[in-house]
């Protein structure tokens, strides 16, 4: 994946852009890891080519012009033809794990090819939200997934939302929404199963339990909201373990992995 010279594919590096990094259309002016990445890592210096990506889908090809102390600075060429992006919008509900886990759901999730994520305050959720800590946390989840989304060679870097309870989730899905809701007490509906059983959906929510797992409860109060409960099969997941591979088996079944 990169730019195409004379029906080749050339891999360039990709980055993504701050919004106050543009400067206007036409040259963009880099600092931070990812400038560092560029020339310190990758030790590339002016006339090299490289992918800026604005986040939101745009791709543009881009040269850079000059080296200094904190970064660079980058003209734009033109646009970029890329690809990375999968045809299924996914949004996974993550219940706050202990400790750093939700960094590693984040970069994982975000390189298997989640759209959206959601930290989920659940009634087992060790993990007690405080505002204050919580937005700190949301802002290092933002810089993990852009990283991710930058190895992976992806177009979009996923939306991190704030934390919220599980009925204020249910109310944010939209009503189209294919809700799957994997529970270690569900016994007769294999996601395999579920997945081949429907036509392939478009906007996909996965919702997955903290340590302790999803309450009676707010299995049925998901239910009631249409979703579909599933078995992952007889051997318990860790949560950290749980959404990526809930995602790619989705990807797999109705997306660019089959």
């Amino acid at each position: 994946m990169g730019l195409h010279r004379g029906g080749k594919t050339v891999r360039v590096p990709r980055i993504f852009v701050r919004p106050e990094e543009w400067q206007g259309r036409e040259t963009v002016r880099v600092t931070g890891t990812s400038a560092q990445h560029i020339t310190r890592v990758l030790r590339l210096g002016a006339g090299a080519e490289l992918v800026v990506l604005d986040g939101e889908g745009g791709a543009y090809r881009a040269e850079i012009r000059e080296l200094t102390r904190d970064g660079f600075t980058a003209a734009i060429t033109g646009t970029a033809s890329v690809t990375g992006e999968p045809d299924l919008a996914i949004t996974l509900i993550q219940g706050l794990p202990k400790g750093d886990k939700m960094d590693y759901v984040v970069q994982k999730a975000t390189e298997v090819g989640v759209s959206r994520i959601i930290p989920l305050a659940s009634e087992r959720a060790v993990v007690r939200a405080r505002e204050e800590r919580t937005d700190k946390k949301r802002e290092r989840w933002k810089r993990i997934a852009t990283s991710a989304a930058e190895q992976a060679f992806r177009l979009v870097v996923p939306e991190i939302l704030p934390v919220m309870t599980l009925p204020r989730v249910l109310d944010f899905t939209p009503p189209e929404a294919f809700i799957l809701f994997p529970w270690e007490e569900e016994r007769e509906n294999p996601l395999k199963a579920v997945l081949r059983s429907h036509p392939a959906a478009q906007d996909i929510y996965i919702f997955i339990g903290p340590e302790g797992g999803f309450t009676e409860a707010e299995a049925r109060a998901a239910a009631d909201r249409g979703a579909h409960r599933v078995t992952l099969g007889p051997r318990i997941l860790r949560t950290e373990t749980a959404g990526p591979l809930v995602t790619a088996l989705v990807l797999y079944e109705w997306g660019d992995h089959s």
